[in-house]
Parts: C-alpha cells; sequence; structure tokens
C-alpha cells in the first residue's frame, strides 16, 4: 500500500519489487528454486552520488563499518596544541594552511587534500577561491580547472545549485568519485578552504571521476540540479490529520506539512509557533523533542524560505521533508503550552505505505540546545550535539542574537567521531561552515545551506543559519560530538545561541543535550537598533575633498566593525604613501577667525607618523599612528591657527614611521574639529 496524503505523488520504491515477488509466486512451480549468490552492489560512480544528493532516503540507512566522513581545511595548526593550551585550541589564523607544498609541471603548487581511497569528494568551500584546481586520482592528474570558476557555477557540467557563489562564499557540491587516492592542489597559496571527503569501506567497487563523465552523465547532472531546486509543495488542507497523528509500524513519513489554522493575524500565529514545540516519538523513544520555529529554522519571527529538506512559507506553512522511518510505529504531534484550541494547527503526512523495515534502521532524530547570555572571554565552545550510540550526523541550523555589529562568528566547528583523539572536522569559521564568507550580512537561500535572516545593520541582532549534510553526512559507530566555537571579535560582549541537530541514531540513542527550557525561557526579544557614533562638530575625514595624493592610493574605509570607536563609522584611508609625501584635503572654513585645530586618527601597527600641516605650515608635533591593535588616538589638540573664511590645504605629511611598526605608512584621518577661539 502507498498513503499519497495531500498533493505531492510519491513513488514507492519497493512497489515494483513487491509486484515482481507476487507474480514470481504465483508462476512459480513445486519445486524448490536454487539457491542464487546475493548480487554485488553497483559500483559507486558520479550518477550514484548525484541521487544521493537528490534522495535523501539513503541516510536513514546505517553506514557500512568502516566507513567514514573527514575534512580537511586551513584551519590554524596551532589548534593541533589541544583543548588544554586554550590560547592554541582558538587560534585563529585559519588562512594559507596545507598539508604540503610541491614542485608541479608551472611552479608551486598547495596540496589541500590527500586521502586513500576508496572515497568521494562531497564539498568544496573557499572564501577566496583562485588560481588552478588541480585534481589528481588514482595516480594521475584528471582534471584542471578555474578554482574561482568552479566554486562560482560557472564551469560547464557543473551548474548551479550543485556550485555556486553565496554571500562571498564559494560552494560546489558536485560528487568526484576516486577509487585509490586523491589529491587536490592548488596553484595559488594564501587561501581559506574545506574539503569534505566521504572515505568507504575497504573493497567498495568505485568509478572514479573523469571530467567526461560530466557530459555523458549530463542528465544525471541536470536531474540531481533540477531536484535539489523543485518544489511541487500545494498541500490539500481538507484532509488534515487531527493531532496527536498515529503512525503506523513500518512506514516512513517522507514529508509533512504544518500550518496555522486560517483567520488568526501574524501577530496570533506567531505567538503560537513560538509556544509551539515539535514532539515525534518512534517506537518508545521520544526522538524530536525541538520548538517549531527553530526546527523549521524559521528565525524568530518565522521568515518565508527553502531549502531541500526545509520550507517555511508566509506567515502559517511550513513543510519538513527529511523522511522519518517508524520500524515501530509512533505519534508526531504539536505541543503548544499555554493551551490552544483543537484546530489551531494542523497537520499533514505523506508516508509509505507498512513494509518491512531492516531492524538496523536508524531512527531520525532533532536535538535543541540553547545558551543565552554566554560572555565572549574566556573563549568557550557551544555543544550542538553529544550523540551517542550508532548513526549518522546530518544537518545543523544556528539561530544567534547579537549585541553588537561585530562580527560574532570567528568560531570554528569541531566534530569528534567516535573517541577519536582530534577532531577529524575543524574548520575555519561559523560562516564558512554554513557555505558563506567574510562576515557578510546579505542573507541567501541554496538547498543545502542558507543564511536566512541576518537583522543588521552589518551582523548586529538575530541571525539564522541552516546546513543540510547530505552527501558529507557524517556516520559515526559509538559516538560523535559537534562542538562551535564562540569566538567574538568584542572581548566582553554577550551572545544568544540556541542550535537543532539533525541526525539518525539507532534505537537507544541519546544526544547528550539539557532538556528543551520553556516557551517564557526561550524567548528572545529584537534588541533596539545601536547608536553610531559621531563627534560633536566633526568635519569627517571620509567626506574631506581630496586635492592631491602623489603616491599610494586612498579610499573610504567602513570601520562599522569597531563598535562606536570611530565618527560615522568611517575614516579616509591613505595606503602605501612614501615618506616625504603629503595627502592634501581641502579644509572649509566657515568664517574668518582665530581656531584651535583637533584630529581624531586611526591608529594600528602599520600606520606611519605623520606631520600636520594648514597652509602649508606644521600645526603641533608630528603624530604618530602606531599601535599594537586598530583603534582610535582620540580627539587630540593640534594647534592654533587664523584662517580666512573659504578652503585650506590640510596636509598630511608623512615623516617616518615608528620602529615597532610595519613598513606600510598608512595613514588614517577620522575627523577634524574647528573650534573658534574667542
Amino acid at each position: 500500500m502507498w498513503y499519497s496524503i495531500g498533493m505531492r505523488a510519491l513513488v514507492p520504491p519497493f512497489a515494483a519489487a513487491v509486484f515482481a515477488a507476487v507474480v514470481a509466486v504465483l508462476l512459480s512451480s513445486s519445486l524448490p528454486a536454487a539457491p542464487q549468490a546475493p548480487s554485488a552492489p553497483p559500483p559507486f560512480d558520479l550518477a550514484t552520488g548525484l541521487q544521493r544528493l537528490r534522495d535523501p532516503r539513503w541516510l536513514y540507512r546505517p553506514a557500512p563499518a568502516g566507513e567514514r566522513c573527514v575534512q580537511w581545511s586551513s584551519f590554524d595548526p596551532r589548534s593541533r596544541s589541544g583543548p588544554n593550551d586554550s590560547d592554541a585550541w582558538y587560534a585563529n589564523d585559519d588562512r594559507g594552511h596545507y598539508v604540503r607544498t610541491v614542485d608541479g609541471p608551472g611552479g608551486k603548487e598547495y596540496v589541500l587534500a590527500d586521502a586513500t581511497g576508496p572515497g568521494c569528494v562531497a564539498r568544496l568551500w573557499s572564501a577566496n577561491p583562485q588560481g588552478t584546481l588541480h585534481v589528481d586520482i588514482d595516480g594521475a592528474r584528471v582534471w584542471s580547472v578555474d578554482f574561482a570558476a568552479l566554486l562560482a557555477g560557472k564551469v560547464d557540467g557543473v551548474p548551479e545549485p550543485l556550485a555556486g557563489m553565496r554571500s562571498k562564499g564559494g560552494n560546489c557540491h558536485l560528487p568526484i568519485p576516486f577509487g585509490k587516492s586523491l589529491v587536490l592542489s592548488c596553484t595559488a597559496g594564501d587561501l581559506y578552504y574545506h574539503v569534505d571527503v566521504v572515505q568507504f569501506a575497504p573493497g567498495t567497487s568505485v568509478v572514479s571521476f573523469a571530467p567526461a563523465q560530466l557530459s555523458t552523465q549530463a542528465a544525471a547532472v541536470a536531474a540531481a540540479a533540477k531536484s535539489l531546486v523543485s518544489s511541487d509543495w500545494s498541500p490539500s488542507w481538507g484532509s488534515s490529520w487531527t493531532l496527536p497523528a498515529k503512525i503506523p509500524a513500518g512506514t516512513v513519513v517522507e514529508w509533512f506539512d504544518v500550518q496555522v489554522a486560517p483567520g488568526k493575524t501574524r501577530e496570533q500565529a506567531l505567538d503560537l509557533l513560538r509556544r509551539s514545540r515539535l514532539r515525534v516519538r518512534a517506537g518508545e523513544e521520544v526522538t524530536v523533542d525541538v520548538p517549531l520555529v527553530d526546527f523549521f529554522a524559521a528565525g524568530p519571527e518565522w521568515r518565508a524560505w527553502r531549502g531541500f529538506g526545509l520550507e517555511v512559507r508566509g506567515d502559517h506553512e511550513a513543510r519538513c521533508a527529511l523522511p522519518m522511518p517508524f520500524p515501530q510505529g509512533g505519534e508526531i504531534d504539536i505541543v503548544t503550552e499555554g493551551g490552544r484550541q483543537r484546530d489551531d494547527l494542523k497537520f499533514l503526512p505523506g508516508m509509505t505505505g507498512k513494509q518491512e523495515l531492516p531492524a538496523d534502521t536508524l531512527l531520525f532524530r532533532a536535538s535543541y540546545h540553547q545558551q543565552y547570555g554566554m560572555p565572549t572571554l574566556p573563549r568557550r565552545d557551544h555543544r550542538v550535539l553529544d550523540a551517542t550510540g550508532k548513526g549518522r550526523f546530518v544537518g545543523c541550523t544556528l539561530r544567534l542574537r547579537n549585541s553588537s555589529r561585530i562580527w560574532w562568528g570567528e568560531g570554528d566547528e569541531k566534530f569528534t567521531v567516535d573517541g577519536e583523539a582530534f577532531p577529524s572536522w575543524f574548520g575555519t569559521g561559523t560562516e564558512d561552515y554554513f557555505g558563506y564568507a567574510w562576515c557578510e550580512p546579505t542573507p541567501f537561500q541554496s538547498p543545502l545551506h542558507a543564511q536566512i535572516e541576518c537583522q543588521g545593520p552589518m551582523n548586529f541582532g538575530f541571525t539564522q543559519l541552516h546546513r543540510l549534510h547530505s552527501l558529507d553526512s557524517v556516520p559515526f559507530e559509538r559516538s560523535f560530538r559537534f562542538d562551535l566555537e564562540v569566538w567574538h571579535w568584542v572581548e566582553q560582549a554577550k551572545v544568544d545561541y540556541a542550535t537543532v541537530a539533525y541526525w539518525y541514531g539507532a534505537p537507544g540513542a541519546s544526544s547528550g543535550l539539557p532538556k528543551v527550557p520553556n516557551a517564557a525561557e526561550r524567548a528572545l526579544p529584537r534588541l533596539a537598533q545601536p547608536p553610531v557614533f559621531v563627534a560633536d562638530g566633526a568635519l569627517e575625514g571620509e567626506a574631506l575633498r581630496v586635492l592631491a595624493c602623489p603616491s599610494g592610493v586612498h579610499e573610504v574605509q567602513d570601520l562599522g566593525v569597531f563598535d562606536q570607536t570611530f565618527s560615522s563609522d568611517k575614516h579616509r584611508w591613505w595606503r602605501d604613501g612614501k615618506p616625504g609625501d603629503a595627502l592634501v584635503l581641502a579644509l572649509p572654513v566657515a568664517k574668518a577667525g582665530r581656531y584651535r585645530l583637533r584630529a581624531a586618527f586611526v591608529v594600528a601597527d602599520d600606520f606611519a607618523i605623520v606631520q600636520v600641516q594648514v597652509g602649508g605650515k606644521d600645526v603641533g608635533a608630528p603624530f604618530d599612528g602606531y599601535a599594537a591593535k586598530v583603534g582610535s588616538s582620540g580627539l587630540r589638540t593640534l594647534g592654533d591657527v587664523e584662517l580666512a573664511a573659504g578652503e585650506h590645504e590640510l596636509r598630511l605629511v608623512i615623516v617616518g614611521k615608528n620602529a615597532a611598526a610595519k613598513p606600510s605608512h598608512m595613514v588614517g584621518l577620522d575627523y577634524v574639529v574647528l573650534e573658534e577661539l574667542p
């Protein structure tokens, strides 16, 4: 049998096999059939990997013994010292570190990954892809491709959404199988990168990748790309089920829809959704107990978005397409704190008919963990999952509230599988894990990852993120721990994290996370918009007209990341000027008189010593722009000047550098104040 509830028609994968078996029984003679050896599974090839991307039902099958998924990345190697050395464990120089450097036919090559087979590359990511990516499989160079073009979805045969640039992060999910060995190298150094690799059980048959397969398997590539972005969601709510929904034994809930009953205002719907939790029982185990808005990664205000496994529409509807097997039956319920009417929430599942699910079928699980008011120092980890038992990790959402505009997410993801001594996944930053880069606040949606909301300005307020691990899901035999570093640039800030881990686990597996808090403890109001510091009477450096710049380059640089430190969050930045040269700015004077000239500068470890001049005459002593860390000099008094009405030349002359300063001779003018004297 097959239940097709709603408008989505599902084709049972076992229907043809059942029909064939029935026919065979009817046509067979009374003589016993000759025993046959079990057929070997077909080899894993590009088409197999693409099929796994488009059909998630394989995720609830346990991985063969010996299969694992590991990551190569450019993480700071100091972290190998381990968690007992806190400074090293949270080290943040995550750029330009490689397995090794080799001499290639065209010059230096930087090895990103070196894996033994059989296996498959499942994901590539970089914040600054450049140069040529070389793919060596089974000892031979099979593909050399423009790295930036590949990760931007601009290489023939690797279309969106299998690859694409999302909020400045380059991504590629093209399966690249290999039989015996894989070496990925790039001609460009100084990269941020991730390489996720599935290493199959020994003896797995694999057809190694070759670029020609992008043509011979073009139909499979196109089908996978289409499946990842297509949506046939048109639920018919006339047939919704009463909650709690009883799920028969031996069925798989392929998808389910949730809807707030029509007739409610957005505020009423939000209140209901925020007070509700999705609760799933498989057999006698509660496998899901997660706040509804977090389960669907909808953010605190239920924002519409679409991924491959989750989708939110409008103010009231959502769909989950992550399959949930129920070998022993169970139920799905939505529990609302504070009471609700029977028909306030509607539920509609689409599921298979009864079948004999294998005894080792993994159960779908989702686990919630919130930590509010976490200080940013000392550095710490947020525990996303601490699973015990056999299983497979398949994804994560993060809802975060940040009280500063400054970037909060330098923290790396760390996956520790089966008690290994050092994490087999060690990332380079939180946005990198979610597939974007450079703390870019622009929201994006893609089938396998999304930044659903970034409140702003910059990285202030709420951020909602999601990532689905499909081909790069992580199997484990005994345990899986996911720690996400809390690493903020503001050392005295506090942040609020709430995560959901999606995973499949054998009966009896546990998440290791605390009980879900009640709705009142989960509530987080939006923060008032942060103020922007504007100095009294400021003539902003970035607004002063540039009259001359004989060397180097000048530009307006946004310094909003240094929250309320620089006036209007910007400065006039002069880079690579030569000693003796001057950046000349137009200084406006409204009326003639005697003025006290004051100025605020940017200081850092590569800034020069400058002499300020007005009308060709020195005003005050030279100013030394050196400091160990980026900051403001504060408003400094330079001297008194007699000025006529109109424009005057304000000259910033490079006269040298501090002995401790780097030789860049930078100059940064935040603002100038002309204080009229009696």
